[in-house]
């Protein structure tokens, strides 16, 4: 069942982690707009959050067994779709079919971890679940990267492909069938699902499509996402309001726990950061330092393996000293640091001295808080299968959310902090600015020795132009980075004056 566990989680993050940083790639072998290539995002996110909201109905009336065989079934169908597509619309099909299959996999390889009799078997499958989930992140920019470089898009699905192929034959060995029929089931009703997943869309779509249309569609783009936002407002209240002895998400035993609301905060605010930098460090680096997409992805990659140095070091320390204030301000710190390191960007920044350490301490960030606050908010609720499931439902719900309000307030941000910083450097490229003048004359001089002059001048005018490009992306980042640096601050303050953690 550990192995289950690690292959199910580094499939979720192996496919979210290349699927996201291939995403601009992706767009031009589909010949698509990044406005349409939102839709299969929202789709994908939307789908996934309906299915995780009845992983515990489908458990209770399939067995674990059949429900993650039938996940893996589905999503390598989806995997065969997106792998076989020449064109938008079988992709956005594969990608769809892959979201209502791998919904399951890391709510599903959390709370397999209760089937294990507590003490060192459950330990272990916690260090494949904790394994699983750093190596994937870890290792999705640079395959990503290389495949799409050496081979083939459509190979990023070939591997995936591989790994459910393994995970099916690992599963059919080790999980239980199904439940005894005497058993109180979940209650479901269509309406409420209707609502989720109505509300879900339509959220998610305004949130990546607004990331393109925000400034031009403003007044559409919050109908839409004010109109999601309300069904997903009504399908969480009638989930609080309902009296049925097993409801389909046990959400006010829930909310009613102060530990657990605090936990899914923290969640949140990770997800939301890590949707967000997953956004604006590719494009930094690339638009506005001109590092090759390649040289990023391999580069992050090796950030990112602190990541799996770091969960080695949390699950060494945590069981001898489960202390979770000091976990909670080393990853703040570590936001904090890297926020102040990156708002110090440069032209000639090194990407191997200076921004690689910078993503030690993001991936620090990210396995610290993540783990922590996951001991802390589920803690309690280890002892109660549902309500642990319901727990893992709700979170994983919210990392859909997260990360991609995450992703749009990015975009979104970088559109508006690019244009504020180009309408400034512009109004520096005059006639009567001397230190203009000179540097148009001396690389219209250069170009001039290969053409005429009059093609000279015109190719050097591009060349400054596209230098204020690079420059107001990479000024945009410093403002991105410089907000991360407060936000740790403000986090690393909350959790100092914290007295329960202890």
């Amino acid at each position: 069942m550990v192995t289950t566990i690690f292959l199910l989680m580094i499939i979720n993050f192996l496919q979210v982690g290349m699927i996201a940083f291939a995403a601009s790639p992706l767009m031009g072998e589909l010949g698509v707009s990044p406005q349409e290539y939102s839709l299969t995002s929202a789709a994908y996110a939307a789908v996934a959050i309906v299915t995780i909201s009845k992983q515990r109905w489908l458990v209770e009336r399939m067995g674990w067994k059949r429900y993650i065989l039938t996940s893996i079934l589905i999503f390598f169908l989806g995997c065969s779709v997106c792998f076989s597509s020449r064109n938008f619309s079988q992709f956005l099909i594969g990608h769809v079919t892959m979201g209502v299959g791998g919904a399951a996999f890391m709510s599903g390889a959390r709370t397999m971890i209760t089937l294990l009799p507590a003490g060192p078997l459950r330990f272990k499958g916690l260090k494949g679940y904790v394994y699983g989930l750093t190596i994937g992140m870890a290792l999705s920019p640079f395959l990503s990267a290389c495949l799409f470089i050496y081979a083939s898009w459509n190979y990023l699905f070939l591997v995936l492909l591989g790994l459910c192929i393994l995970a099916a034959a690992s599963a059919s060995f080790c999980l239980p069938g199904i439940p005894p029929k005497e058993a109180l089931r979940s209650q479901s009703h269509p309406y409420f699902l209707m609502a989720l997943a109505t509300g879900s869309f339509l959220t998610l779509y305004a949130l990546d499509s607004g990331s393109y249309e925000f400034y031009s569609n403003t007044i559409l783009v919050s109908v839409i996402l004010l109109l999601g936002l309300t069904s997903i407002y009504y399908f969480f209240r009638s989930m609080i309001r309902h009296q049925h002895a097993a409801p389909l998400l046990s959400m006010k035993p829930l909310l009613d726990n102060k530990r657990f609301r605090s936990g899914i905060l923290v969640f949140f605010l990770c997800y939301l950061i890590m949707g967000s930098n997953s956004y604006f460090l590719p494009q930094v680096l690339e638009k506005g330092l001109g590092f090759g997409w390649g040289t990023v992805g391999t580069w992050y990659s090796l950030g990112l393996t602190s990541m799996v140095i770091g969960a080695w070091v949390q699950l060494k320390c945590l069981p001898k000293s489960p202390n979770g204030k000091k976990y909670f301000l080393i990853g703040f710190s570590c936001i904090c640091a890297y926020g102040y390191l990156m708002s110090r960007l440069s032209s000639s920044t090194d990407i191997q001295t200076y921004i690689l350490p910078c993503i030690v301490l993001y991936g620090v960030f990210g396995i610290f808080l993540q783990a922590t606050a996951a001991a802390k908010t589920f803690g309690e609720l280890e002892n109660n299968e549902v309500m642990f499931s319901h727990g893992q439902q709700f979170k994983n719900m919210i990392s859909q959310i997260g990360q991609s309000m995450g992703v749009a307030l990015a975009s979104i941000g970088l559109q508006w902090r690019t244009t504020v910083h180009y309408d400034l450097l512009n109004d520096r490229v005059t006639s009567h600015n001397p230190i203009y003048q000179k540097t148009l004359a001396q690389v219209a001089d250069q170009y001039a020795k290969h053409t005429d002059s009059v093609v000279a001048q015109k190719i050097a005018f591009s060349w400054i132009e596209s230098l204020l490009n690079e420059q107001s992306i990479l000024l945009a980042g410093i403002d991105y980075f410089t907000l991360l640096f407060f936000v740790g601050i403000i986090g690393f303050v909350i959790m100092l004056i914290q007295k329960r953690l202890n």
